[in-house]
């Protein structure tokens, strides 16, 4: 089809209309409504109104799960666009109409959307186009399809903007699903679309998204909570409040419009414990001060009428007109505790308030991307989350941490930068550069030494201490930094040291495997290992070594292929015996520990420097069993092969000790001494407390510093193995807190 002229594929589609959807769907009534907002006589419009005569026919016999006409949904989303969010793009709302053409019609191609309608329209269409990969899980095909729509944003935020108006309309109409499939969209919503439409500054349609998606997840809660925010609204309080402002205002001539406004549901959802709380926030009731006027100075002047009328809480007062927010937001903020209860007061101007509604898009051009500050923060934090490498999970963190309140600070030169709150030295460092962040050693914060984990405070000068040796990075830290950068940039240096760490024991193995079968050492660099990459589309021998050491590609097919290619190496082999002798286990050696690769499974308590210990592999490491767990065949349902024996280097000490936080059961502090008393080497135990679990059982936690494999053996070896097990480990000094 991408080879049809506009012509043939008009023909094409108009044939596809139906007097019936014609009847269903008033196209003329909808052409005529637009057509209030959207000049259809301007050439530049012209483009929209194409589109919808090509979606209509295009989607002519399709329906909705409610029965309505499947070209009434792209329609309703361009009219959000266009009446509920002022756009007046053409290409933009043209993409709108358009967003699940090439989805949803296997013979229209993207070539044939631009084609038709532009390179612009045809990019749009692009981003909002979910990925369709059958051989995925749907969550992980769900998280690619995030991960493109947000990389697709950061060149042309029109992706975007219209997946929000797609995502609103859809919850609006989402009562004629099933069960199940509102629960994971309304879920999806408040994970995803409402924390990006709050970044974005979108006020009015995350309030909705919100409200929608949480009325759907929580029906009980959220009614009892709508009703309460009624109460808060409509309260006698409230009113005397406004209405004393009103006065004070008027009193002082100063033109103003006070608008009180409760907070929405989005404000009462914790989104870590999935709930919704009445006691979430942090005040229940916000009142602007819109004063009528350009003049920045009367807004300090209304500062002052708010203060005197009702005093501010010490220190609670933020300039963001002095200091405007990252996202470009202005306004005063106060609070002030009026009988018994918080308010924030905000103070802007109507330009202020416009964009705090409205953001980025009420400087929407519709003929050049935007290019000032705001839009490059805006698409740096979208290619960031685009390009994180990590978990699902960890990508919707990401999205949230980005709606958290701002922390101001500042560099040793006077700059502000704006950080989520909670964020560390490590996240201002990734703030500044990238190359800051990845050989940060600590910092100066207030001209005093601070780690690279030392939170930051309000109103702190940082100046980044820089290291020759780059940063160790370690999976607690990902965690500990709470901005998106920071996050992106330690995932990325995990994901390299794991992929290296994959490449030396697939190479171990797969050197093994060659040895074992018979194959020439320099079997690697042979044409028939060349024309095995190529039939499985291995780009070069690292990849092919990395694949084997992160379990993705069997060793034995390897070598299968490299029998049959060629005889070259080969010693008296034919293709068949290319699988080799009976199944032996290949062997890994550990010369030290490194938290981001190596584990000790929970299941059956193993210890670093144990005998009999086999090693499963994946992308994220290394996970060592007992080699009788049963774990291993009954819950991961495992293959022998799939296995590897985990030999260690007792002869190698490690580059740093190392400290291991332990649980024991059922032992008293007196047995343990006694236990550790027979030890031949000397560690040093930092800690031992006397806890119960919560089935009120004897547990004492240790913290113990080892040096290496064989001071851990003599260590472990005297401590009752089955009610040991290691809760945590790293160097001493890292960058989790160990008791």
């Amino acid at each position: 089809m991408s080879t049809q002229s506009a012509e043939q594929l008009t023909t094409i589609v108009s044939s596809k209309s139906s007097a019936n959807d014609s009847h269903l769907f008033d196209l003329e009534n909808y052409h005529s409504r637009v057509a209030r907002y959207l000049d259809d006589k301007k050439e530049e419009n012209l483009i929209f109104f194409e589109a919808l005569r090509f979606a209509h026919d295009i989607h002519s016999g399709q329906r909705r799960k409610s029965g309505a006409p499947y070209i009434s949904h792209p329609c309703a989303v361009a009219e959000i666009l266009i009446r509920e969010l002022g756009f007046k793009d053409p290409h933009l709302l043209a993409a709108a109409l358009l967003h699940d053409v090439v989805e949803d019609i296997p013979s229209i191609s993207l070539q044939d959307i631009e084609n038709r309608f532009g390179e612009t329209v045809a990019e749009l269409v692009d981003g909002c186009t979910k990925l369709t990969r059958h051989h995925m899980d749907r969550t992980a095909l769900k998280d690619l399809t995030h991960s493109k729509i947000f990389l697709s944003a950061s060149r042309r935020l029109g992706v975007l903007i219209i997946k929000l108006a797609d995502r609103l309309h859809n919850l609006r109409t989402l009562h004629f699903l099933p069960l199940s499939k509102r629960q994971r969209i309304a879920q999806e919503t408040v994970e995803v679309y409402a924390p990006i439409a709050a970044r974005l500054n979108l006020f009015p349609l995350k309030r909705e998204l919100y409200h929608l998606a949480l009325s759907f997840l929580y029906p009980r809660k959220s009614k009892k909570i709508l009703n309460r925010i009624r109460e808060i609204r409509n309260s006698a309080e409230v009113l005397e409040i406004e209405a004393s402002l009103q006065k004070v205002f008027s009193n002082a001539r100063v033109p103003a419009a006070i608008r009180p406004r409760p907070k929405g549901l989005g404000s009462y959802y914790d989104p870590m414990k999935r709930s919704l709380d009445p006691l979430n926030p942090e005040n229940y009731m916000d009142i602007a001060v819109i004063v009528e006027t350009e003049n920045v100075l009367d807004c300090y002047r209304a500062l002052g009428l708010v203060n005197t009328t009702f005093p501010p809480i010490p220190r609670s007062m933020r300039d963001f007109i002095a200091t405007p927010k990252s996202n470009g937001y202005m306004s005063l903020h106060v609070r002030s505790h009026i009988r018994g209860h918080n308010y924030l007061i905000k103070i802007r101007t109507p330009e202020m308030d416009q964009w705090a509604a409205y953001g980025l898009m009420t400087e929407w051009d519709a003929q050049e991307a935007l290019s000032d500050d705001h839009w490059q923060a805006v698409s740096e934090l979208l290619r960031t989350i685009g390009e994180y490498g990590g978990a699902a999970k960890q990508r919707k963190a990401l999205i949230r941490l980005s709606e958290t309140e701002d922390t101001i600070v500042y560099s040793p030169n006077g700059d502000i930068f704006y950080l989520p709150k909670g964020s560390v030295v490590l996240d201002f460092a990734y703030k500044i550069h990238s190359e800051l962040g990845d050989f940060c050693e600590g910092a100066l914060v207030n001209n005093n030494w601070a780690p690279p984990t030392r939170r930051l405070q309000d109103g702190e000068t940082v100046e980044i201490l820089t290291s020759l040796d780059p940063l160790d990075v370690d999976p607690d830290l990902e965690e500990l930094c709470k901005t998106p950068k920071a996050r992106t940039a330690i995932n990325r240096h995990l994901q390299q040291k794991r992929s290296h760490y994959a490449e030396d024991i697939g190479r171990q193995i797969l050197q093994q495997e060659i040895q074992r079968h018979g194959l020439a050492p320099d079997v690697l660099e042979s044409e028939s290992t060349r024309l095995m990459m190529e039939i499985l589309n291995l780009k070069d021998p690292s990849e092919l070594c990395i694949r084997i050491g992160q379990d993705l590609l069997d060793p034995h097919l390897v070598l299968y292929y490299l029998g049959f290619a060629s005889d070259e190496g080969k010693v008296g082999r034919n293709a068949e015996a290319a699988i080799g002798p009976a199944f032996e286990r290949n062997i890994i050696t550990i010369s030290e520990l490194d938290r981001a690769i190596h584990k000790f499974a929970q299941c059956c308590h193993p210890y670093p420097g144990q005998d009999n210990l086999v090693a499963t592999l994946s992308e994220r490491g290394v996970t060592f069993h007992h080699r009788d767990c049963q774990d291993l065949f009954i819950r991961h349902d495992l293959q022998p092969q799939q296995m590897v024996d985990a030999k260690w280097d007792h002869a190698k000490a490690w580059r740093y000790p190392l400290v291991f936080q332990l649980n024991i059961a059922n032992e008293t502090l007196m047995t343990l001494f006694q236990m550790l008393s027979r030890m031949q080497s000397r560690v040093e135990i930092l800690v031992i407390e006397n806890l119960s679990d919560k089935h009120d059982r004897q547990l004492i936690r240790m913290s113990v510093k080892l040096g290496d494999f064989e001071e851990a053996r003599d260590f472990f070896t005297n401590l009752p193995s089955k009610q040991v097990s290691i809760e945590y480990y790293g160097r001493e000094g890292g960058f989790r807190r160990v008791i």
